[in-house]
């Protein structure tokens, strides 16, 4: 993208806060708004950050061409009157344009994936709006009213999503060091989700929650060894995007936390590896997966367990990635708290 490698240095400095202090805090980027019933919640997702960012919404919600990589990513949780699931659509544009698609039936266990690669010529990516097409996964229209649907053999997924709150700036800024270059990112953290989704043949009408990532630039995938990525929703409302991630020879693990008035702190989280077990090795590909974890955040006297359920949840795309749909209980800012949570794991945990 335009402008991509001059903006590194800040969002060097940026990352550097999270080795130097425990925790940082960003203005609020949204001011609560009366809500009905004489309560109060967020602004809308579209309001303008009070804190400096890389990222302008909705307009970086549309395609990037000039970015070696970029993918829209949701994930979310969504019930049928008590039959619980899981889900995941991933749309990649760029050169390769892929898709990988994940349904899991928390309630029976059942799990199921789809990855594809597609041609250029098969796939369109709107660069004015959000609007990517491709013939097994679309995702479109306004961040109040976004339209995804995606299917495998195995079901179909037809939702509407529409942002509450104000976004989540990873790194505070949306503009972060990554492998070995520069990546915009940004979340749009809660969304209201309605629709359908299709399991066997079986139609179900779903409401739930889910989670937008958005990420472009330019990076090198020969620096990374494996990472552990979580997207958390917890129920006083704050929601986080952990990394724990291991490249260039080093070990980076912090998280961006957003509150629901908006503010935003970067803080370091305690390596993974240490409170990480129920170990599941996929048939598929041999690769071990922990299933369980403790994360630990000091600044925010947090500790969380995070189980993901059923175990084997891993996609088969890039020689296999593991996007499992958990559940979060445990104390966090000295309190009780529960949530929902999905953790992808790239690489071998061995």
């Amino acid at each position: 993208m335009a402008g991509l490698q001059g903006k590194t240095a800040l969002a060097a400095l940026a990352c550097g806060a999270v080795l130097a202090a425990a925790s940082w805090a960003v203005p609020a980027t949204a001011k609560p708004r009366p809500g009905p019933a004489g309560t109060s919640q967020p602004a809308a997702a579209t309001t303008a950050p009070a804190f400096p960012t890389f990222v302008q919404l909705p307009a970086d919600q549309a395609a990037h061409p000039s970015a070696p990589w970029e993918w829209w990513y949701v994930v979310g949780h969504v019930n049928a009157h008590g039959h619980r699931f899981g889900y995941e659509v991933q749309i990649v544009g760029g050169q390769a344009p892929q898709t990988n698609i994940a349904i899991t039936d928390k309630t029976t266990g059942a799990y199921y994936s789809q990855s594809q690669f597609y041609l250029p010529d098969q796939t369109s990516f709107s660069t004015t709006a959000l609007d990517v097409r491709t013939p097994s996964a679309t995702l479109s229209g306004p961040m109040d009213a976004m339209r995804l649907h995606a299917s495998l053999p195995a079901g179909e997924i037809n939702l509407t999503l529409s942002a509450r709150g104000p976004a989540l700036y990873n790194n505070g800024t949306g503009l972060m060091p990554f492998l070995g270059g520069t990546s915009y990112y940004y979340s749009l953290p809660s969304l209201a989700s309605r629709g359908t989704l299709t399991e066997n043949d079986q139609t179900y009408p779903v409401a739930g929650e889910s989670w937008l990532d958005r990420q472009w630039g330019t990076w090198d995938w020969s620096t990374v060894q494996k990472w552990t990525w979580m997207a958390l929703q917890l129920s006083d409302g704050d929601t986080i995007n952990l990394w724990d991630n291991f490249a260039q020879g080093g070990e980076l693990h912090y998280a961006t936390v957003l509150h629901p008035d908006g503010t935003e702190e970067i803080v370091a989280v305690d390596p993974l590896a240490d409170g990480t077990s129920g170990f599941w090795t996929s048939p598929a590909t041999g690769k071990r997966y922990g299933t369980r974890w403790i994360v630990n955040i000091p600044a925010l006297d947090a500790s969380l367990t995070v189980v993901a359920q059923p175990q084997g949840q891993e996609i088969q795309a890039s020689g296999g990635i593991y996007e499992g749909a958990s559940s979060v209980t445990g104390r966090y800012q000295g309190k009780p708290v529960t949530g929902q949570a999905y953790v992808e794991q790239l690489g071998n945990w061995r």
